[in-house]
């Protein structure tokens, strides 16, 4: 399994769909911060919207910047990526030559989301501490503070950060079937897009739609875990609206765990009956 783990991760970083990942994700960034220093100047150094944009520049503020970014565009990176690590191997039937005879075919699989968590896992820690650099950054430009660390809470960036991953790893799972069982990597990011808007409109017009597919199940869980007092009453009560009852933590962890789980062991199973090469 190292062996595939290492020849995946070398073709990971050389991949230009993935450099290109990094790239577009950092570079939302910096215009959101490009943006708001350049507003400040145009309103005023003194303006109320210069001191709003100091205290949001000011570390760990600035880190709800990448937050909201991810938590919009993560899932689209999943299925990109997804899509491409999967669909690449039928294209170039590359996988003969990485996986041996007497490999394990599960393993070549697993391998796959491995190294899709361990990439997004970097993205997301580069978006954060670029983030962190552009908010000192401003701050330098607009003459704020640079952080105050008594705001700061590990504890509370990871639990902003754990929604974000449900989202990486549950439509990253649904992609790697769907692009294997079509055996196209545009048709797994088309259905991965267009299939995420889908499950958001559907959870929205339809209760039981609401309760099957994974979208609202994974706001639940964010509410349950992001959020304390009439905030988190808020969120549960904004969220039970769509489902038409309350809905148990428990009840929506089985729901997620049920996507990505059964997602990737039907990948396996399907893996298992043919190989990658369409043969």
């Amino acid at each position: 399994m190292w062996n595939l783990f290492r020849a995946e991760w070398t073709k990971t970083y050389k991949r230009p769909a993935n450099i290109g990942l990094f790239l577009v994700t950092l570079g939302i960034l910096l215009l959101a911060f490009v943006g708001m220093v350049g507003i400040s100047f145009y309103e005023g150094m003194d303006s109320q919207f210069a001191d709003q944009i100091r205290q949001l520049t000011l570390f760990p503020t600035s880190l709800q910047v990448p937050l909201i970014v991810l938590s919009q565009l993560g899932s689209i990176l999943a299925i990109v990526f997804m899509s491409n690590s999967i669909g690449a191997e039928y294209t170039n039937d590359t996988w003969k030559v990485l996986l041996p005879r007497r490999a394990r075919r599960s393993d070549f699989i697993i391998i796959k989301v491995i190294i899709c968590l361990l990439f997004m896992t970097l993205l997301i820690a580069t978006s954060l501490i670029f983030a962190a650099l552009l908010g000192v950054l401003a701050n330098l430009i607009v003459g704020g503070d640079i952080s105050n660390m008594e705001q700061f809470s590990a504890s509370g960036l990871f639990k902003s950060l754990v929604p974000i991953f449900l989202q990486l790893i549950v439509f990253s799972s649904i992609t790697l079937l769907v692009t294997m069982a079509s055996r196209s990597t545009i048709m797994g990011i088309v259905f991965g897009i267009v299939g995420n808007t889908i499950f958001n409109v559907a959870a929205s017009l339809s209760k039981l739609a609401a309760k099957i597919l994974p979208n609202l199940h994974i706001s639940n869980l964010e509410a349950h875990w992001l959020f304390d007092g009439e905030e988190k009453t808020d969120q549960l009560d904004l969220v039970t609206g769509f489902f038409g009852t309350q809905v148990s933590l428990t009840t929506s962890l089985m729901v997620v765990g049920a996507y990505i789980f059964g997602s990737i062991i039907i990948g396996l199973l399907l893996f298992q009956r043919r190989d990658m090469a369409g043969q």
